[in-house]
């Protein structure tokens, strides 16, 4: 009982190190992360919130349009002359054989 209570300075003193170099290395990352969102043109506080819009806005979770639909808005843009006569041709075959 005797060699722990010798040895507690040198475990608290252990534990003051550890624990002061989680500190630092606890400010380093978020100092890091704070530096890359800011390069990133991010708010920092509203990060996460951005990052879940973008990726509900994103075609990954887009519902997939019908052929029919997809024939729709390629007339649509043919119509509105956003594409040419060619480009719609290529469009329309590719969704045709798709």
């Amino acid at each position: 009982m005797g060699v722990v209570f010798d040895a507690m300075p040198v475990l608290m003193g252990v534990f003051v190190v550890v624990f002061i170099g989680a500190v630092i290395f606890s400010i380093f990352i978020w100092t890091r992360n704070y530096k890359a969102s800011k390069d990133a043109g991010m708010d920092i506080f509203t990060l996460e919130t951005d990052l879940a819009t973008r990726a509900a806005n994103s075609q990954l979770f887009a519902p997939k349009q019908t052929r029919e639909q997809k024939l729709a808005e390629l007339d649509a843009l043919l119509a509105r002359g956003v594409i040419t006569r060619d480009e719609y041709s290529r469009a329309r075959l590719k969704i045709l054989t798709d």
